[in-house]
């Protein structure tokens, strides 16, 4: 593996035994600013990735350099449009058992993967894993967001790709994400499983350090409130009639 990306010291949790291989994916796009910031998240962790794929989406600055100036990473150009097309894109690459996805403006603490891989591995019923997070300034800061008035120290659930890993046989299962969505494709996928009865932990961990800026894709607030609005229709309809396939919004 790369020379960055080799098992760190941590304080948070040992290195699994057994250690799973787990494929890492971070899509991106014009994400130079902060994708350095990124990935040396992932050269900090107590378990190291065994593939780690950054999916590009024809950037105009640096990314691709950026991106490439870390060995072991492999970078790919996005074949299609969207944030969909790019996750599913890398799930179609990722060769291990567990899969991880990194937002490029997001941080992972070094216990991120040890963690979440031990609670996976000690259960085998759970088809996927969460943790905590804690919000961040573009800066790295850690910030108040504007909507909560309950501390800096305030711990959130990472309902988020960039909290997750996952068995990679459940998108085989359920399926990947949903390209009909520009935003929220997540949170559909999310509200899928959670439909679909998947079993999942919640770690209490804060394992995440998510950056909120300007350019965040949620700050298309009519975008993001109408693709809401279609996700709980369809959690609805889910619900109220059997479906025949996993697939879909």
């Amino acid at each position: 593996m790369a020379e960055c990306l080799t098992p760190g010291p941590s304080s948070v949790t040992p290195p699994l035994a057994s250690a799973p291989a787990v494929s890492v994916i971070l899509v991106v796009r014009n994400g130079a600013a902060y994708l350095a910031e990124a990935l040396e998240s992932l050269c900090r962790q107590s378990h190291t990735p065994a593939q780690v794929l950054v999916v590009d989406g024809h950037s105009s600055d640096s990314t691709v350099s950026v991106a490439e100036s870390f060995p072991g990473v492999t970078v790919v150009q996005q074949e299609g449009m969207g944030l969909a097309n790019a996750r599913n894109q890398g799930l179609a690459l990722a060769r291990h058992p567990y899969v991880a996805f990194l937002d490029h403006d997001d941080r992972w603490l070094p216990g991120m993967l040890s963690l979440q891989l031990a609670t996976l591995e000690q259960q085998p019923r759970l088809g996927y894993g969460l943790c905590h997070l804690r919000f961040i300034s573009a800066h790295g800061e850690p910030i108040v967001p504007p909507a909560n008035r309950a501390g800096a120290s305030r711990r959130f659930p990472a309902v988020t790709p960039s909290g997750l890993v996952a068995r990679r046989s459940l998108f085989d299962a359920l399926g990947g994400f949903d390209p009909a969505y520009a935003i929220g494709c997540d949170a559909a996928w999310f509200t899928r499983a959670r439909d679909a009865g998947i079993p999942s932990a919640l770690l209490e961990d804060v394992l995440l350090e998510k950056r909120l800026h300007d350019t965040n894709l949620s700050n298309r607030s009519a975008i993001n409130r109408s693709e809401m609005f279609r996700i709980a229709a369809a959690s609805l309809a889910r619900r109220r009639l059997p479906q025949s396939g996993n697939g879909g919004s």
